[in-house]
């Protein structure tokens, strides 16, 4: 875009404040809300509640990716001189955003962790559902789930 068909910061202070103290602070609640849910659901065992969190919290999180484009795409249409005031406006809220979407990634890997290690760390016991070990301990060995269900 041409420096002339850029903006001074002045206009493009209102869809920044929209930003900063409405879109990213709403939707970072969102993530909070859902990984406390997910934490809360996964004690209690509650997995296809912890599965729907966890879509709603994705998509919170794409939500996030998003409003993270359309604040660069804003920051293209600035004037150069101005662009040093527009990212000091905007660090803090890019910052949370990601550290929030980071914070919930590691919260995702953290809840996996325990599927991938679950024969060793669980045994043939395990309740959860998606777990390998209540897996194993369910169906006869080298017999599928589709198999075994199509013969009953």
């Amino acid at each position: 875009m041409e420096e002339t068909n850029k903006l001074p910061l002045k206009r493009v202070e209102l869809p920044l404040s929209k930003f900063n103290e409405v879109a990213i602070p709403h939707h970072l609640d969102l993530l909070r809300q859902h990984k406390t849910n997910i934490i809360k659901y996964e004690e209690a065992g509650e997995w296809v509640r912890v599965r729907a969190e966890q879509t709603n919290a994705r998509r919170v999180a794409a939500q996030l990716r998003t409003l993270l484009g359309e604040l660069e795409a804003l920051r293209r249409q600035v004037r150069a001189p101005d662009l040093r005031r527009f990212d000091a406006l905007t660090q803090r809220s890019r910052d949370l955003t990601l550290k929030a979407i980071v914070d919930y990634l590691g919260n995702v890997a953290a809840s996996c962790g325990h599927y991938s290690a679950s024969w060793r760390r669980c045994g043939a016991r395990c309740a959860r559902p998606t777990c390998a070990a209540s897996t194993r301990s369910r169906s006869a060995p080298g017999t599928s789930r589709s198999r075994r269900s199509s013969t009953t």
